[in-house]
């Protein structure tokens, strides 16, 4: 088998340098594909020798970068890519071990470990708001920050969707390839360290904020309806405006609101943020 690693990253400086370079140093026979965001408009990123760089001219978020990379890794070859958000930080033997669950025609994500919110192992979808959840045990999707998807999934599956340019890409994707039939798996025995919210801010941001609004309306209107989602959508407003007249919860209530604006005009893609 040929694994590629692929690491979507946007004005990352030291923080995809240390992701490529633990690959290097813990999966050596793992090939590297560095996909840059916007490339040049950030700090210099201390490339590996031997890795691969995806130049994007403009940010194409996480999923386009996603797209970008893995469709490079693919046609160079590999059968399995490892898809990593650029400050996570694998384990010795991690690729390996999500290698072999992945199998020829599955997806598969290790345990991950970070503060609350972070930490992953096993991703829950709640359906009566839309949240994403991580929930030990769970399966309804694997985390993004770190999966393994194997040459077949891909081709069954398709692309990562670019209309949600960020969050809740993994779980719609997921949530298709669930619909298919393709296996997916947390391998306990692989493991990562994710840092989190290192380019959005995590929640805490107005890039967090808004598209994690906008998209899981999004997903709540493709997955329970219209009505559902515009009944969730009134309530995320109401406790919006309520928590924008606290001066240290205003830009992210902003935000939020904005989400849900865009959502009902079905802006979707690149939004206003990251600034």
């Amino acid at each position: 088998m040929s694994v590629a690693a692929v690491v979507v990253a946007w004005r990352a400086g030291e923080r995809a340098g240390a992701c490529l370079g633990r690959l290097a140093e813990v999966a050596p026979a793992v090939a590297r594909v560095l996909v840059d965001n916007e490339t040049g408009a950030g700090p210099g990123i201390e490339v590996p020798d031997g890795t691969a760089v995806v130049g994007l001219s403009d940010n194409r978020g996480f999923a386009g970068g996603a797209n970008a990379g893995i469709e490079r890794a693919f046609g160079d070859g590999a059968t399995h890519v490892v898809l990593l958000n650029d400050d996570v930080l694998v384990e010795t033997g991690c690729c390996e071990a999500l290698v072999a669950a992945a199998g020829d025609d599955g997806a598969a994500s290790p345990r991950i470990d970070g503060p609350p919110g972070i930490a992953f192992a096993g991703g829950e979808l709640e359906l009566v708001r839309g949240f994403g959840r991580h929930v030990d045990g769970a399966s309804d999707y694997l985390s993004g920050a770190c999966i393994c998807i194997s040459r077949g999934a891909w081709n069954v599956v398709g692309a990562f969707n670019e209309e949600l340019f960020l969050y809740y890409e993994d779980v719609e994707w997921c949530l298709r390839a669930r619909s298919l039939g393709v296996p997916l798996t947390v391998a306990l025995d692989a493991r990562a360290a994710h840092s989190g919210g290192a380019t959005s801010g995590g929640d805490q941001g107005e890039t967090w904020a808004y598209y994690s609004t906008r998209n899981r309306l999004w997903l709540l209107e493709i997955e329970r309806g219209a009505r559902v989602a515009h009944r969730e959508a009134a309530k995320t407003s109401m406790r919006a405006r309520m928590r924008s007249v606290q001066p240290a919860r205003r830009a992210v209530s902003q935000a939020k609101l904005a989400g849900v604006h865009d959502w009902s005009e079905r802006r979707m893609g690149r939004g206003p943020w990251p600034r």
